[in-house]
């Protein structure tokens, strides 16, 4: 057993080095906690591809100190949805240049590695306020005890800390020990090709030339929805490359039955004509594009449905650990992000014991609770309404479905369902929304509760004290 030193912030164990992982490592130690981070790949072959960061997420990496310049990114502008067959347009440009004032912050691609390593320099940094993060690669978590806050490493090794937080993802193994219930991934019907394209290739070829020449940068959106094929684009990498991904719900070859494997590996290789038979009906332009990196990667997209608690004991489980994300609108980073800054809040002045073996304090608990007070609602309301909904004749009837069903968790105010992915609605309740604000308020009130409670039972005591004992009867 592997416990950690005594020190006055808490002791904390990261399942994950990711997007989540490394947040809650920025955020903890921000306020003077000491994070070791327990990640199972080597980091020698990161995943190649783009990421979107909304204002949501953007405004809180800004106030840790994350430099989108430095890191490449690039500044969203413009939604374009042209026909995939004609090319013409399918809706109006979505003009995004309000996006920063609106909502206080700009909406940013990255390419994912980059954002990835800016992330680590922040949360090893020993130059930064704090003890720096420990990251300990090749190192799997395969168990959890929660109530005792241990890991269990695949080597047999265990690890006890004040406080675990899970980050590992959507495929995350120890939701279960946490939750109580088993909760399976499931397909979401969908399946997705990848792959990431220099733009000088692009620009250079008079097919695909016009397709980006003179046009601000931001989502290029060909589709073809009687085929169920939609193919979403976007720039990173200080616009040296074009993210394509091409999503998918009529593929044959796709999974379609419990018995069948799903595609769970992001570097799975599709074939050629795996990928020729999903472009067919688009512009000739747009299957030239997509036909330009032979390298295509294919998985299949999961969705599960939402947990029933985000903590226990000495355990948390944040990100798409807690609430895997589809891609619709664009908040499974961004969602992992609130919930590092959520804990920023309510953590900070949460001591450690000093021992490692005792329970979690009240202090944490109570913290812990308040969490998943309003952080598990909109994380769950979040995680369907990224559920896509098809248009045609059900429409409005699976609206009303999937409202039903956000209510048996969240109770707060939602866009309409009918409203569009980049609509205003859309955007003013993702983009909106201040999630350290949220966590401020809620710990106040919290705060303010048990003040009260402390002036009743003081009054109580002085009342109690000052009652005149009563006369001895003869």
């Amino acid at each position: 057993m592997i416990e950690a030193q005594n020190s006055k912030g808490l002791q904390i164990g990261i399942v994950g080095a990711g997007v989540a992982g490394l947040s809650a490592a920025i955020a903890l130690r921000r306020i003077g906690h000491e994070c070791e981070i327990f990640e199972r790949s080597l980091f020698r072959n990161e995943n190649g591809a783009a990421v979107s960061i909304p204002p949501n997420g953007g405004r809180i990496l800004k106030r840790w100190g994350f430099d989108s310049v430095k890191t490449g990114g690039i500044e969203i502008k413009q939604v374009r949805r042209p026909k995939g067959d004609t090319l013409e347009p399918m809706a109006p440009t979505i003009d995004f240049s309000d996006i920063p004032s609106r909502y206080g912050n700009e909406w940013y691609f990255y390419h994912r590695v980059d954002m990835h390593r800016q992330l680590r320099v922040m949360a090893e940094d020993p130059e930064l306020e704090n003890k720096p993060s420990v990251i300990r690669l090749g190192c799997q978590v395969v168990d959890v005890d929660p109530e005792e806050g241990i890991l269990t490493l695949k080597d047999g090794t265990t690890v006890q800390k004040d406080l675990v937080v899970v980050a590992d993802g959507q495929h995350d193994i120890l939701n279960q020990k946490i939750t109580g219930v088993d909760t399976p991934m499931q397909r979401s019907g969908q399946t997705a090709f990848r792959c990431l394209i220099p733009m000088k290739d692009i620009l250079e070829d008079p097919i695909t030339k016009p397709l980006f020449e003179n046009q601000a940068p931001g989502f290029w959106a060909p589709a073809l929805p009687a085929k169920g094929v939609m193919c979403v684009t976007y720039p990173c990498r200080n616009n040296e490359i074009l993210n394509c991904l091409i999503v998918t719900r009529t593929l044959k070859s796709q999974a379609t039955s419990d018995e069948d494997q799903a595609i769970e590996d992001w570097n799975f290789p599709a074939s050629p004509a795996m990928l020729e038979a999903v472009l067919d009906g688009f512009h000739p332009s747009v299957r030239a594009l997509m036909m330009k990196e032979p390298n295509i990667k294919m998985y299949t997209q999961m969705k599960r449905d939402p947990l029933p608690k985000m903590f226990k004991g000495k355990a948390v489980l944040i990100g798409d650990a807690l609430a895997p994300k589809l891609l619709t609108h664009a908040q499974g980073v961004s969602s992992s992000i609130e919930d590092a800054a959520a804990l920023e809040v309510l953590l900070k002045g949460v001591e450690s014991p000093g021992d490692v073996t005792s329970q979690p304090s009240a202090k944490l608990t109570e913290r812990l609770s308040l969490l998943e007070t309003f952080r598990l609602p909109r994380q769950s309301a979040t995680q369907i309404l990224t559920e896509p909904i098809v248009p045609g004749p059900m429409f409005i009837e699976m609206g009303k479905k999937a409202e039903a069903r956000i209510r048996r968790y969240y109770q707060g105010p939602l866009p309409p369902m009918t409203a569009v992915p980049h609509s205003v609605p859309i955007c003013d309740f993702f983009f909106g929304y201040d999630v350290t604000r949220e966590a401020e308020t809620v710990l106040a009130a919290a705060e303010r509760i048990n003040q009260l409670a402390a002036e009743v039972k003081a009054t109580v005591n002085i009342a109690q004290a000052e009652v005149p004992e009563s006369p001895l009867r003869t």
